[in-house]
């Protein structure tokens, strides 16, 4: 018997009921939505205090689409649900909300059919006898090479070119090298930029960066040389950029292929972290073009660290004990042989399937807040004067075990790539308990958290105010945030100094979980 995502929430949701009250409005928290609608005001809440300097639009990218009517071939990945973009426009205390899928032209073809087309996914589907056949893995591997087999632009946005909203160039990025373009002002999708496909590229970066003291982007990406050899072209974009045509800062060939979701920036380096976990092409293909199910942990294997000379393009490598993070924090220069970099840590085992559909539609009704030592925020100090990566872990201040196990980092982003005190994000423990953490890296005693049962929270983004020699923390915090017992998303903005609540308006629509979201402040309506 086979069951759509949508059928297994409501089943998920009568088991729950029965049994407990815990995870309350966990699975509707979940459920698809692919409703389009566009500059809803929003209302706050009663007694919210809403900074008159707000302004610019926010937009969040996740999935919201996982189902397409038919019984066959089920994403078993919650990251696999096709791309949904959601904006909230600012104006002082005035927000307009919006939101729409984002039209890639495998979503369209889905939507068409009633059933998912041939593509790459994360993991194997659900019921092994709906796996793709041979023409259909022929049709996927013809897109392989057209740079269509993947068009899922998961999880992140940036605007690459000008910061102007008539001439940026507002992209849903992933790790492929490729990145959707949508329309900041309705979400409507604009079209596919492929780079160019000789030498050919196999992935980009999920997190692209601003470069330090200018509105360039840098990124990376691995691509296979004439020889067969993979190497790692350093990108700059100015603003005057084509999306195709990047300045190549550097390329190196690595020691290892390595899967690797986003890097660091200080005032002179790019600083890449390539770890012992990878998927083999040859691999991907044997497991029917499920990207997840080929995930190769390199047992004491070390891991590579590369720090590229952004003004001379010169490469130094050095190498650290074997490791996993998905997300790099900010990194910082002590000197000029001496660097900083925060990771957040994570287990390399998680990524295949810790957001499959069987775990995380049954979360556990009890947790003993055990702190796993795999996922613990932690210190990289690079000396490149005498070949040296050596970690360090900071301190639980207030003895609580969300504070040192934080992911999807925010910061003040006027802090990206110099010395920084304080750090935001979100700590998931079985994955219904959910708080927002504020790191402080500089004076121990003073981390704070901001923790409700059965209230889900998503990754907060820094509003810093606006004035001169401002504290570091002078500013709001935003995020989204599921009701689960009233089973209603909210955002809410909070004070950034202490954590406190300030301002709540429920939405008219809900907003599954969603991944990362970016602010675009010239993008005022």
């Amino acid at each position: 018997m086979f069951y759509t995502l949508k059928a297994l929430v409501v089943l998920a949701v009568c088991i729950f009921h029965k049994a407990y009250g815990e995870n309350e409005g966990w699975v509707e928290y979940l459920g698809d939505n692919n409703e389009e609608f566009h500059d809803i005001p929003l209302q706050w809440e009663a007694g919210s205090r809403v900074p008159n300097w707000l302004y610019g639009t926010y937009v969040r990218n996740g999935p919201g689409q996982h189902s397409f009517g038919s019984n066959r071939r089920q994403m078993n990945n919650w990251l696999d649900g096709f791309a949904k973009l959601h904006s909230f426009k600012f104006i002082g205390d005035k927000v307009l909300f919006s939101g729409r899928m984002l039209e890639s032209g495998n979503y369209l073809k889905s939507v068409e059919k009633g059933e998912l087309v041939p593509q790459l996914t994360l993991n194997a589907f659900i019921d092994e006898e709906n796996e793709w056949n041979l023409l259909e893995e022929g049709q996927i591997m013809g897109g392989m090479v057209e740079g269509t087999a993947f068009d899922n632009f998961n999880p992140m946005v940036w605007r690459f070119g000008a910061k102007d909203i008539n001439n940026g160039m507002y992209m849903a990025v992933t790790d492929a090298p490729a990145a959707l373009q949508f329309n900041i002002s309705d979400l409507s999708t604009m079209g596919v930029h492929l780079p160019h496909r000789v030498p050919f590229p196999t992935t980009g970066c999920a997190h692209p960066l601003r470069e330090p003291g200018t509105d360039n982007t840098l990124w990376f990406m691995t691509k296979i040389g004439l020889t067969g050899k993979d190497f790692v072209e350093i990108q700059r974009y100015r603003p005057s950029d084509a999306f195709e045509s990047p300045e190549v800062i550097a390329t190196f060939e690595p020691a290892k292929t390595s899967l690797v979701h986003s890097f660091s920036v200080t005032e002179d380096y790019f600083v890449l972290f390539m770890y012992p976990l990878d998927a083999d092409p040859l691999e991907i293909i044997s497991k029917k073009f499920h990207v997840m199910e080929a995930l190769s942990w390199k047992e004491n294997t070390d891991t590579d660290v590369y720090v590229i000379n952004r003004n001379t393009g010169d490469v130094r490598h050095l190498t650290t004990q074997p490791m996993y993070s998905l997300h790099h924090a900010n990194a910082y220069q002590i000197n000029k042989d001496e660097l900083v970099v925060d990771l957040c840590e994570r287990s390399p085992n998680a990524l295949r399937d810790y957001l499959t559909v069987d775990k995380l539609f049954n979360p556990p009704e009890t947790t003993d807040w055990k702190h796993v030592k795999s996922d613990e925020f932690s210190r990289w100090t690079i000396n490149m004067a005498n070949n040296t990566v050596t970690k360090s872990l900071f301190v639980d201040s207030i003895n609580n075990t969300f504070v040192n196990m934080l992911d999807f980092p925010i910061i003040n982003e006027n802090y990206r790539g110099k010395p920084y005190c304080y750090l935001y994000g979100d700590s998931l423990i079985d994955y219904t308990r959910t708080a927002i953490v504020k790191k402080d890296l500089c004076n121990n005693g003073q981390d704070k958290v901001w923790y409700r049962e059965n209230h889900y929270v998503s990754e907060t983004w820094f509003f810093p105010t606006p004035g001169e020699s401002l504290p570091e923390d002078d500013g709001i915090l935003f995020t989204l945030v599921f009701d689960g017992e009233l089973k209603q998303s909210y955002i809410m903005l909070m004070d950034a100094v202490t954590l406190e609540s300030i301002a709540v308006s429920y939405l008219p629509v809900n907003v599954p979980w969603s991944a990362h979201g970016y602010l675009f402040p010239e993008a005022q309506f």
